[in-house]
């Protein structure tokens, strides 16, 4: 059963090792072992607050290097952010900052790297994966932290010729680098499933269709039609991204349709 991000049951977890293979490890809590409770505590039950505690825990364990353990909060803190929009404005850029000063954790990477492998026994063990997950993690919130500016604010870092944001766009390649870069991504490499095998819907796929909703958000509006054609399952929203004569506007509304037809997140 997959679960999309933004959807949050925020009740008391009681969670059961065994559930994870730990039967042996009773009385051993590792650094490894929080995170796998962490991510499964969170795939089960949506259950952002149980999940950081485990996380948390697991900073104060004896592993050197914790750059996958930041990079998790970085993401626990995006989600939980969610859970306020359209109510809560000040929670979200509360959250959204926290989670910018995690992904902002990029010490001793190599080494973090280097020492994964001896360190995590699991079978969903991954070395490098939470180096994609915090260079995604830092794009998206340094991108939704510009479209959450008021006006005024956004026109302070606005290119004064052009009257479009310089510093945004720069992020905006980023990301189509990164779509570019990582055909294979997917959000659970490196994570454990829910108890009952509960997942993310969280791959490539739906960064493309983010970076689609940003170009259209930009105006940028034929990179936003190409980024859905080359959608394995958009074919039916047979769009004409090269219409003769021109972009001309006259199938946004079919492009807009696409968009709202794809999931996200």
């Amino acid at each position: 059963m997959k679960k999309i991000f933004y959807l949050y049951i925020l009740i008391f977890l009681s969670c059961d090792p065994g559930t994870l293979g730990l039967e042996e490890e009773a009385g051993i809590y590792s650094y490894h072992d929080g995170l796998a409770l962490a991510w499964e505590s969170f795939f089960s039950e949506e259950d952002t607050d149980i999940a950081i505690a485990y996380v948390k825990s697991t900073i104060s364990e004896t592993e050197d290097y914790k750059n996958s353990a930041y990079i998790a909060l970085g993401w626990l803190y995006m989600f939980k952010s969610n859970a306020f929009i359209g109510e809560y404005p000040d929670s979200i850029t509360a959250y959204r900052d926290s989670a910018f000063t995690r992904f902002s954790y990029e010490e001793n990477e190599a080494l973090a790297i280097e020492e994964y492998g001896p360190g995590c026994y699991y079978d969903f063990c991954c070395s490098d994966c939470f180096v994609a997950d915090r260079e995604l993690g830092l794009l998206y919130n340094q991108i939704e932290a510009f479209f959450i500016l008021s006006e005024e604010q956004q026109e302070i870092i606005l290119d004064p010729n052009t009257g479009n944001s310089t510093y945004l766009q720069a992020l905006i390649d980023q990301l189509a680098s990164f779509v570019q870069d990582n055909s294979d991504y997917d959000f659970m490499n490196g994570k454990p499933i829910g108890n009952n095998g509960e997942t993310i819907d969280f791959s490539i796929d739906n960064v493309r269709v983010y970076l689609a909703h940003v170009y259209f958000r930009m105006g940028q509006f034929v990179e936003s039609c190409n980024e859905l054609t080359d959608l394995n399952n958009s074919n039916y929203c047979d769009l004409d991204c090269n219409p003769s004569g021109g972009w001309n506007n006259t199938n946004l509304d079919d492009l807009l349709d696409c968009l709202n037809s794809q999931i996200l997140f």
